[in-house]
């Protein structure tokens, strides 16, 4: 039984997607959020949803062909606004 290229990648994305949430690794902490009154638990969800598409768009896009390559690609495109975000937040991103 072989598993389909996209659900794959879907798997294995959203495996990837969310070590940095189970190992505490990466990401942004929810406090940093609430001391600007915004509901951080629930905001920091951005960045974990957007890490677990990627695999997700790698399987189904198909442009460039070598997959190594598309997931870079996808990766920018996905955190790149979350990336605006963080930068936008005060006392994080560059200094």
């Amino acid at each position: 039984m072989q598993v389909p290229y996209p659900l794959l990648c879907t798997l294995v994305g959203i495996v990837l997607g969310s070590l940095p949430r189970l190992l505490d690794l990466h990401g942004p902490i929810p406090e940093k959020y609430d001391r600007l009154y915004i509901k951080g638990a629930i905001a920091v969800w951005g960045w974990y949803v957007a890490r677990g598409t990627i695999g997700f768009l790698v399987g189904v896009v198909r442009w460039p062909e070598p997959w190594w390559l598309r997931g870079p690609l996808c990766g920018v495109i996905m955190m790149a606004p979350l990336g605006f975000v963080s930068v936008a937040t005060p006392n994080c991103g560059f200094p």
